[in-house]
């Protein structure tokens, strides 16, 4: 996971880490993820890949790894990844506890203040509202 993708690889990991903490990737997160992928690496990821990626998260520290990431990410990469995993978070039209702690704990590892977590996400909520109008 080296070069250009690796901004697309964080917002991969992010994303199954959200969708699958309340205990299951439903066939719309697994259609965003893959829909925002590829907006953003260019790939195509299939569905048996986004398995593997929630399985991946689910056998290590994803916050650690986030932590550690923290470091070598800049400020809009690490925007990118929590707008990402938020549209995730949306994408079954409920927002459980869990996954909304995950975001929160992703951005907290990424070491984004909790005023600018909410900013991006109030921001992200009224450009949704927009495309629905």
């Amino acid at each position: 996971m080296a070069g250009a993708n690796d901004g697309a690889d964080w917002i991969l990991k992010a994303m199954v880490a959200v969708a699958a903490s309340d205990g299951r990737l439903d066939s719309r997160e697994i259609g965003l993820i893959q829909q925002v992928y590829q907006d953003q690496s260019g790939r195509t990821l299939t569905a048996d890949e986004v398995a593997r990626a929630a399985d991946a998260n689910a056998k290590g520290d994803v916050l650690a790894q986030f932590a550690a990431a923290s470091a070598v990410l800049d400020k809009p990469a690490k925007e990118e990844i929590v707008r990402s995993a938020y549209l995730v978070l949306l994408a079954d039209d409920r927002i459980a506890g869990e996954e909304r702690k995950k975001l929160k704990d992703i951005a907290m590892a990424l070491k984004i203040p909790e005023i600018h977590f909410d900013a991006i996400l109030e921001d992200l909520a009224i450009w949704l509202q927009g495309q629905k109008g």
